[in-house]
C-alpha cells in the first residue's frame, strides 16, 4: 500500500471516529490542536496525521491504533443493552471498547473453527399494545421461560451454571471487566455469527446479579430478535417500548430463574404456612436455595401472592436499611467465567498459533498473569507421541 493510499485509508477511519463521536471539522480540530482546513486534508487523504494525534484520537474513542490503518473495520455489531440508564451509559467509548473486545474474541473463535452457527435460540413475538404487560403476557412469557429451561436440560436444577448451559448450547458468553458498574452486560445478534452476551464480570457486582443480567439478556435474544439494529445510532430503544422491553426481559429473567412450578410445589410451603410471618431471614434462605439475588426472590414472591405488599415493602426497607440495594446478604460464591473459551485458547496456545500478548488481550489480563496462566498450560501441555 503506497502512501497516499495509507493517508486515504486513515482519513477514511478518522471520518467514521469523528461521525460516531459527533464532532464538527473545527471541534476535531481543537481536540487534535490542528485547524479545521488540517483536519479536512486529514479526512480527505491530502495529509497523514502524526502519530501523537492519532493515539490522542484512539484514546478519546477507545479504539486501538490499528483501528485507523485496516481497511475493513468490523466495528458495527447489533446491541441491545443491560445498564443503568444505557442511553447515557453506552456511549461512543463503551461501544467500541465493547466492539474490540467482541471483534477479539471472534478472531479466537475464528481461527479455532468455532464460529460455525450451529443453534439460534428460538423466536418469540409478544403482541403489545402499551406500555405494560397484562396476565396473558406473563403466562406467555412464564411458559418460554418453563420451555427454554426444558430445552437446555435444567427443568428440575436449580443448581445449574447458566454460564455453562449456555455455552454448550452455543450462546456464547464472554465475560471480562469493565470498570462503569452502571453497565451490567449486553447481548448481541446475528443471524450469520449467532448469539452473544456479554458480561462485566467486575468483583463488585454480586454473582446473583451477573447471572440475572446473563438471563435478561437471554430474554432479549428470544423476544426483541427483530430490534437489534446495525450501529450505534439505534442502540437504545427510540419509544414507549424501552420500558417494556425491559419488563418483558426481567419477566423472563425471574419465570427462568425461579420455576414457578418448583416454587409451588409443596418443598417451601413452610415458608408461608398459617399465620407465621415471613422474615428478613427466611427470604435470605430463599434466595440462597434458588441462586437469585434477595430482591427478586422478593419481587416473584409478591407477584405470587406468597407474601402482602406490605410484608414485601417491610422486607425491601430492610434490605436497603442493611445496605443491600446493591448488595447482597450472604452472596453465592463467584462462578468460573469463560471456560469454553479458555480451553479454546489454551489449545490454540499450545499449538504455537497465538501468542501470550493475544491471551491477556482476549481474558482481559494483565501480561503476568497472563504469562502465569500459560505456564501453567504449558505444563500440562500435550503429551510427546
Amino acid at each position: 500500500m503506497n502512501d497516499l493510499n495509507i493517508s486515504k485509508v486513515i482519513g477514511d477511519n478518522i471520518n467514521k471516529i469523528k461521525e460516531q463521536l459527533g464532532l464538527s471539522n473545527e471541534q476535531l480540530g481543537q481536540v487534535l490542536g490542528v485547524t479545521r482546513q488540517t483536519v479536512s486534508n486529514y479526512l480527505k487523504g491530502e495529509q497523514t496525521i502524526d502519530s501523537a494525534k492519532l493515539f490522542k484520537l484512539s484514546r478519546l474513542a477507545n479504539v486501538p491504533l490499528t483501528y485507523f490503518m485496516e481497511t475493513d473495520n468490523n466495528m458495527e455489531f447489533s446491541f441491545m443493552f443491560r445498564a443503568d440508564n444505557p442511553q447515557e451509559n453506552a456511549d461512543v467509548k463503551l461501544i467500541n471498547f465493547l466492539t474490540n473486545k467482541l471483534n477479539s474474541y471472534w478472531d479466537i473463535l475464528t481461527l479455532a473453527e468455532e464460529n460455525k452457527v450451529i443453534y439460534l435460540p428460538e423466536e418469540y413475538h409478544l403482541d403489545l399494545k402499551k406500555n405494560s404487560l397484562d396476565e396473558h403476557h406473563k403466562e406467555a412469557i412464564k411458559e418460554v421461560a418453563q420451555k427454554f429451561r426444558k430445552s437446555l436440560g435444567i427443568e428440575e436444577d436449580l443448581k445449574a451454571d447458566i454460564y455453562s448451559v449456555l455455552e454448550r448450547n452455543n450462546i456464547h458468553v464472554y465475560s471480562f471487566q469493565y470498570e462503569t458498574l452502571n453497565v451490567d452486560a449486553l447481548s448481541v445478534f446475528d443471524k450469520a455469527k449467532g448469539s452473544f452476551i456479554l458480561l462485566n464480570n467486575h468483583p463488585n457486582i454480586p454473582e446473583e446479579r451477573k447471572i440475572f443480567s446473563v438471563v435478561h439478556e437471554l430474554g432479549h435474544l428470544i423476544f426483541h430478535r427483530d430490534q437489534y439494529s446495525k450501529g450505534t445510532a439505534n442502540l437504545t430503544y427510540t419509544n414507549y417500548k424501552n420500558d417494556i422491553n425491559e419488563k418483558v426481559a426481567n419477566t423472563f429473567a425471574s419465570y427462568f430463574l425461579i420455576p414457578r412450578p418448583i416454587l409451588k410445589n409443596g418443598a417451601y410451603d413452610y415458608y408461608f404456612k398459617g399465620n407465621r410471618f415471613f422474615s428478613l431471614n427466611d427470604l435470605i434462605n430463599l434466595k440462597k436455595e434458588f441462586g437469585v439475588s434477595a430482591q427478586a426472590m422478593l419481587v416473584a414472591l409478591l407477584e405470587e401472592k406468597f407474601i402482602s405488599g406490605q410484608i414485601f415493602g417491610f422486607l425491601n426497607k430492610q434490605l436497603k436499611d442493611r445496605g443491600f440495594e446493591k448488595a447482597e446478604p450472604y452472596p453465592m460464591e463467584p462462578l468460573e467465567k469463560n471456560q469454553k473459551l479458555k480451553f479454546i485458547l489454551k489449545d490454540l496456545f499450545l499449538k504455537e498459533e497465538i501468542t501470550v500478548n493475544k491471551v491477556a488481550e482476549v481474558l482481559n489480563l494483565n501480561t503476568r498473569s497472563a504469562r502465569n496462566l500459560t505456564k501453567e498450560w504449558a505444563e500440562f501441555g500435550y503429551p510427546e507421541d
